[in-house]
């Protein structure tokens, strides 16, 4: 009789309870996106709306908010600090990352992203492009861009590593520019370079597959100049195999054929440090501090098991060109730690960089 009871109740303990497992049932979960809508991280958040409910027990509403403002910084201090959104679950950052920003502490910047609940994260990589006639005569090769004179950059915001990128590229090639920042998005980017209000500037796979490609690389108004690289597990650059495939070469390269000699310098590598933190965490999902656990462990199960969906798949694979990469939690506590621990030179190039005193 003992034995049986003991089986009884370990089959019990096996099932979940109805309102551990409908956590969200009949709710509306929202992916706060700290860009606005038809850039790079909400092209990306409107494929996972599509795919996730139905991998996440009670199977809820997914819809989009986007907030942008202070190159992503709005939406994250919006999440961290409670602004308007509570902590029970039903709100979640999908934001484009600043390694910099991180780094160096960014005043605009008025939480830690460190104190955020990973659920996920997602590499990503970035490619640079510019008008054709951003060179006396036109573009044709990396040596031609040293001639370039006028060039007018554009980003978001100082302290996000898309501007920092920009920056820090072009001073390592010693050219004059003008930074042309405060954008909201991709697409209002790519409209001021059809405008030739902006002559340089770089994205992410989504919005280059979208939109960079057939409005400004397609019709020749533009060119690719190259994307960044990350670090080996020599320590070498390393570039994305699918565009070095397409002729991108990376950034080191673009260097070597331009100037003919072996990039360095501490510029160059701070750019590629931080590069490097940027891609490997471009993308990162989280929930903020205080959020029930039932939320923690049902989203992240939900993003994996979405990552497999063949539907998903196809879907995001049309928008980037890349199959999707999700880091797990445990990986993002590492990314934050190797933030933290960032050289106080490469912190003090980038602040300098960015115009933080400090």
């Amino acid at each position: 009789m003992l034995k049986r009871s003991l089986l009884i109740v370990a089959a019990l303990a096996l099932v979940p309870s109805p309102a551990s497992a409908q956590f969200y049932k009949d709710k509306t979960l929202t992916l706060l996106v700290n860009y606005a809508a038809g850039g790079n991280a909400d092209t990306e958040a409107r494929v996972y709306q599509r795919h996730l409910s139905k991998y996440i027990p009670g199977q809820p509403t997914v819809i989009i908010r986007n907030v942008a403002g202070a190159g992503g910084a709005t939406a994250m201090n919006h999440l961290g600090l409670g602004i308007g959104l509570t902590n029970d679950g039903m709100t979640v950052g999908y934001f484009t990352m600043s390694a910099t920003s991180s780094i160096i502490d960014d005043p605009v910047l008025k939480i830690k992203t460190t104190d955020f609940i990973p659920i996920v994260a997602a590499p990503g990589w970035n490619v640079v492009y510019a008008r054709k006639d951003i060179v006396p005569g036109g573009y044709t090769k990396p040596s031609d861009f040293t001639r370039a004179t006028n060039i007018f950059a554009g980003g978001y915001a100082r302290a996000t590593s898309h501007d920092t990128r920009l920056r820090l590229a072009l001073e390592i090639m010693n050219l004059p520019y003008t930074m042309v920042t405060g954008f909201p998005g991709t697409a209002q980017i790519n409209k001021a370079m059809l405008q030739n209000e902006v002559n340089f500037t770089g994205s992410s796979l989504p919005g280059f597959q979208t939109q960079a490609i057939p409005q400004i690389i397609e019709p020749g108004v533009g060119v690719v100049l190259f994307h960044h690289p990350v670090m080996g597990p020599d320590g070498k650059p390393q570039g994305n195999p699918s565009l070095l495939k397409q002729g991108m070469i990376t950034f080191y390269d673009f260097l070597k054929q331009a100037f003919g000699k072996e990039p360095g310098g501490a510029k160059y590598d701070a750019l590629f440090l931080m590069n490097d933190i940027s891609t490997k965490m471009q993308r990162g999902v989280f929930l903020p501090k205080g959020s029930p656990a039932e939320a923690v462990r049902d989203l992240r199960q939900a993003f994996h098991a979405v990552e497999k969906d063949k539907d998903f798949i196809a879907d995001y694979k049309r928008i980037t060109g890349e199959d999707p990469d999700l880091v797990r939690a445990e990986e993002v506590e590492r990314i934050f730690d190797r933030m933290r621990k960032v050289d106080p030179e490469v912190k003090k190039i980038l602040k300098e960089s960015v115009g933080v005193e400090g």
